[in-house]
């Protein structure tokens, strides 16, 4: 029987699955483990060029995307280890990683949730624990500033610690903590599944905890660019604020958010002057988004 379940939601990711799967390839962890891909409808042929190099590799394939949190769920539903590992596919294990991972909750039945240090591609650390996402934290990020300013009150990363979150490109999870909290919330298409997740584990008691023993390296990290993955960021925010904030907390993040979508245009007439009708025009989704009073495009 399976001790570990990796689980891996692919959409179109190219190489970089291959990368992520060959990482496990050549540091597994010295007890049995199964490695599941869901494909979310993928039209780069990025799972199908993983050939016999991963025996055992077990595939599902869906015919058009459904979401980041629905893939997930899907994965589990053919897990059968007791911790549950959601990897995305962007993603590096290291030596040691995935042994040190499993003996650290092993060692710690109370936690129902970690995450790893994490690497950038050039080795500096990539922040990836948090406290709630504030209307001014999620401004800086749609606004593209949060490179410049750190606004979570979590900014110690060397230490084993408690914070209301940790990024979900390394999530590890107990199956029992997953099922008796429901799951990933599939309202959240892509992005903020793992806050949503988080909060409602701390609520049911686990703790949630940021574990510096063990590294990885994640391609990700930095801010959204393109505009369709922005709008999935956005939606979700709003679908977070919703749930666990009130009315008026989620008028002041609407606010700092069109803020933040008008500082982007106006950026764009500065540096990119003869694209501003086109850029206009694709930030009009992210707008409508905004303006809807359900949150929905």
């Amino acid at each position: 029987m399976s001790v570990l379940s990796i689980i891996i939601a692919n959409w179109n990711s190219g190489g970089l699955l291959r990368e992520c799967l060959a990482s496990l390839r050549e540091f597994p962890p010295p007890f049995p483990y199964e490695t599941i891909v869901v494909d979310n409808g993928s039209d780069d042929n990025s799972l199908r060029s993983v050939g016999d190099e991963h025996p055992g590799l077990q595939r599902i394939w869906n015919q058009a995307n459904r979401g980041f949190a629905a893939a997930n769920n899907q994965g589990v539903r053919l897990a059968s280890a007791p911790l549950l590992l959601f990897l995305n596919s962007d993603t590096r294990v290291h030596a040691g990683t995935l042994a040190g991972a499993v003996a650290f909750m092993e060692r710690h039945p109370g936690i129902g949730v970690m995450g790893p240090r994490t690497l950038n591609l050039d080795g500096s650390l990539q922040a990836t624990a948090f406290t709630f996402p504030g209307p001014l934290r999620v401004f800086a990020y749609v606004a593209r500033l949060n490179r410049l300013f750190k606004l979570s009150r979590f900014t110690d990363h060397s230490t084993l610690s408690s914070p209301d979150y940790v990024q979900g490109s390394f999530f590890l999870v107990r199956r029992e903590v997953f099922e008796k909290c429901g799951g990933f919330d599939e309202a959240f298409f892509l992005y903020v599944e793992e806050i949503d997740f988080c909060i409602r584990a701390r609520a049911a008691g686990y703790q949630v905890v940021y574990y510096p023993g063990v590294t990885i390296t994640h391609h990700g990290g930095g801010s959204i660019n393109a505009d369709a993955g922005l709008g999935h960021f956005i939606r979700s925010m709003i679908i977070l604020y919703r749930k666990y904030r009130t009315p008026r907390q989620e008028r002041r993040l609407r606010r700092a958010l069109r803020l933040a979508l008008r500082l982007r245009l106006w950026g764009g007439a500065i540096f990119s002057p003869g694209r501003q009708a086109e850029r206009r025009k694709a930030l009009r989704p992210l707008f409508a988004i905004v303006a809807d009073a359900a949150g929905r495009s």
